[in-house]
C-alpha cells in the first residue's frame, strides 16, 4: 500500500514539481489527507518507512528522500542528492550534486553539495548539526556543530566519537566539553588484624 500520492497541485515556479498527499497516518503531525511538499516523481521520496517531504520543500532530479528523513520548510533535495535515515533538512537548506545525509540536522541556509556525506556516528549515536550559511563539501559525523560561514572542504574528514562537541563556526574551530562528573570516591578501606 503506498503512503502517498502525487496531486495535480503544481509548484508555482516549477510545473514539473507537484505536490504530495498522505494515504494513510505515518506520523502523530502527518495524517491520511494531508499535504507535504513537492517531488518530481514517485522516486524522489520512499513509498515505505516514514520518510516525509513537507511544507514547501522540494525533492527533484534523481535525488531520494527516505528512511525516517524529514524535509521541511523550504528545504530542498536536488541532484543525486540522499537523504535517509533520521536525517532532518528544514528551513533554506539545500542537499545537492552526490552529497549524502544519513542523519543529523541542517537548518538555515547550509549548503550540503559535492561528494559531501553527513551521517550519525553509530556507537556514540551522535549526529552533526549544520545551521547558517555553512557549505559542506567533506565527510562529518558524530558530535560536531558546523555554524555561521563555516566551510568544510572536499577531502576534509572530521569523524568525532567523543561526547564532546566540536564546533565549526566561520573560521574558527572550538570544542565544547561535555560536562563530567567524577566518579565517587570510595571511603579508604583499612584491613585492621587484632
Amino acid at each position: 500500500m503506498k503512503k502517498y500520492e502525487i496531486t495535480d497541485i503544481a509548484h508555482p515556479d516549477n510545473p514539473k514539481l507537484h505536490r504530495i498527499r498522505a494515504l494513510m497516518d505515518l506520523t502523530e503531525n502527518i495524517h491520511a489527507g494531508d499535504l507535504g511538499g513537492f517531488v518530481e516523481t514517485e522516486n524522489n521520496l520512499d513509498q515505505e518507512g516514514f520518510a516525509w517531504i513537507g511544507e514547501d520543500a522540494i525533492a527533484c532530479e534523481n535525488a531520494v528522500v527516505c528512511g525516517d528523513a524529514v524535509l521541511t520548510d523550504h528545504a530542498i533535495a536536488r541532484g543525486c542528492a540522499y537523504v535517509g535515515k533520521n536525517a532532518t533538512v528544514m528551513g533554506d537548506a539545500t542537499v545537492q550534486d552526490d552529497a549524502i545525509v544519513c542523519g543529523g540536522l541542517l537548518m538555515g541556509k547550509s549548503c550540503v553539495c559535492g561528494y559531501a556525506v553527513i551521517q550519525q556516528d553509530e556507537q556514540t549515536l551522535c549526529a552533526p548539526i549544520i545551521d547558517g550559511s555553512t557549505r559542506i563539501y567533506g565527510e562529518i559525523s558524530g558530535n560536531v556543530v558546523c555554524r555561521g560561514n563555516a566551510v568544510v572542504l572536499p577531502g576534509t574528514k572530521l569523524d568525532n566519537r567523543t561526547q564532546d562537541c566540536f564546533v565549526l563556526e566561520d573560521d574558527r574551530v572550538s570544542v565544547q566539553t561535555a560536562s563530567r562528573t567524577p566518579p565517587p570516591k570510595e571511603p579508604p578501606t583499612h584491613d585492621f588484624e587484632r
